[in-house]
């Protein structure tokens, strides 16, 4: 046993010099900047700076393409979107309101499994759609980067195999058609990838990292590349509270979220702890800037599918410079709990048994506040960066409702269930929090 973990570790620490062998003899060499053009990236006192038309740019600002004006009027500048569908549309409105725009090509991941980096009449075609997509927006005054991919899980290898070939002939056409817009990607902060692609993939002109509960990662992981190579110039690609990978869960396996004024606290934490001191990146943007559904509808939206803002909103809107105005902020959440239970505890329920759900204010409810209550069934097949659809809506029977209490009957059906409460104010805005229960039947 002894022998084969020295015989492994010598195997691992072979790997690791050949690596900076070929980092330093290949790789380590500074770029030109073209100071000519519309926008360039140059490293100035060992740090990284962005130039736009000539002037400096330190990206602030979102990932969405909704809510574009409330973004720039609390002191944004970019947002990125995740594809180039009705781009045209988009940029024209970005570009009204002074605000920049990254545009994402989206790719299938390396781990994927399909046969899309092998088949070379795909490839064909797709690098005729990206040529397009690219010489028709090029000269558009509000485009900033092409980010070609998103968490591709870009592999750790010696040799480069179908996808990084594709991938590098990707960014070479995009760098041919249009010179003067950085062409970069975003990824975990993982050191294997962040690894192989300054191994494999030198020309990119940046990373996007996107990191929640893991922000801290990042400085350290960059100083450790710059150990063996020139490390490529980054930002923060998302930001936000934690996700449901980080959260502590329930007996069966479930995520516990956060309420919005809990996200709204990690929000502010970690952009005072690790994105603020960040002198080395060239900006950050928030995750996510819209509604959307990752294992719940509420994990990650700012704001409601009525277009109603959280109390992340405004933690931005001070965050950016902002005067901060209490008043109009929406009402805060200290905790929800289930017969005086909360998320933490085993919440195990028989079927049509009566409950009473209780919503704990930060401060004195005002008498206009409006309560909406939901239960959902568990986001169960929830798998991180896949598409998914909101979960069945539950029906239930109101036994009795106050101003901040429902008494209702368990669900019938087995399995498990969240349920959901919104505090509405009459301003606009929108607090909410859920407690996961599980039903025997």
């Amino acid at each position: 046993m002894k022998r084969s973990v020295t015989g492994s570790l010598l195997v691992g620490l072979s790997l690791v010099m050949l690596l900076f062998v070929v980092f330093r003899t290949t790789y380590a060499t500074t770029k030109i900047v073209d100071k000519t053009r519309k926008v360039f990236i140059i490293k100035d006192k060992g740090k990284f700076q962005l130039y736009r038309n000539g002037v400096p740019f330190k990206i602030r600002g979102a990932t969405g393409h909704s809510y574009l004006k409330d973004l720039a009027d609390i002191g944004a500048n970019t947002v990125r979107v995740y594809d180039f569908k009705n781009i045209g549309t988009l940029l024209d409105e970005a570009h009204r309101l002074n605000l920049a725009v990254i545009v994402d090509i989206p790719l299938s991941k390396y781990t994927d499994g399909d046969e899309f980096y092998s088949d070379l009449n795909q490839i064909r075609q797709f690098k005729d759609t990206i040529k397009n997509l690219v010489n028709s927006y090029k000269h558009h005054p509000a485009l900033l980067f092409w980010s070609l991919g998103n968490e591709l899980d870009y592999p750790l290898v010696l040799r480069k195999n179908d996808f990084i070939n594709t991938y590098n002939e990707l960014i070479d056409l995009i760098q041919t058609e249009d010179p003067d817009h950085p062409v970069g990607t975003s990824i975990v902060p993982s050191r294997p990838q962040t690894l192989s692609i300054h191994l494999h993939s030198p020309q990119l002109d940046f990373i996007g990292f996107n990191a929640f509960g893991n922000l801290q990662m990042i400085k350290p992981l960059m100083r450790k590349i710059n150990l063996l190579t020139n490390a490529m110039p980054y930002y923060i690609s998302e930001y936000g509270n934690n996700g449901p990978w980080e959260e502590e869960g329930t007996l069966w396996s479930v995520p516990i979220e956060q309420t919005s004024t809990k996200k709204a606290e990690q929000y502010s934490n970690y952009y005072k702890s690790y994105i603020q001191p960040n002198t080395a990146s060239m900006g950050d943007l928030v995750f996510y800037w819209g509604h959307k559904q990752e294992h719940t509808h509420t994990w990650f939206s700012i704001f409601d599918d009525q277009g109603r803002k959280s109390e992340v909103f405004y933690t931005l809107k001070t965050q950016w410079g902002q005067p901060e105005n209490k008043a109009e902020w929406p009402p805060q959440i200290n905790y929800m709990r289930i017969d005086n239970q909360g998320s933490k505890d085993t919440l195990i329920y028989n079927a049509k048994t009566i409950k009473t759900a209780e919503i704990l204010m930060v401060k004195e409810p005002i008498e206009d506040y409006q309560y909406e209550w939901e239960i959902y069934k568990e986001g169960w097949n929830y798998q991180q960066t896949k598409k998914e659809a909101r979960p069945e809506n539950i029906p239930f029977t109101t036994i009795a409702k106050n101003a901040n209490s429902l008494t209702f009957k368990v669900p019938e059906k087995e399995g498990p269930y969240r349920m959901f409460v919104y505090v509405y104010d009459q301003k606009g805005n929108f607090a909410t929090t859920n407690v996961p229960f599980y039903v025997l039947n």
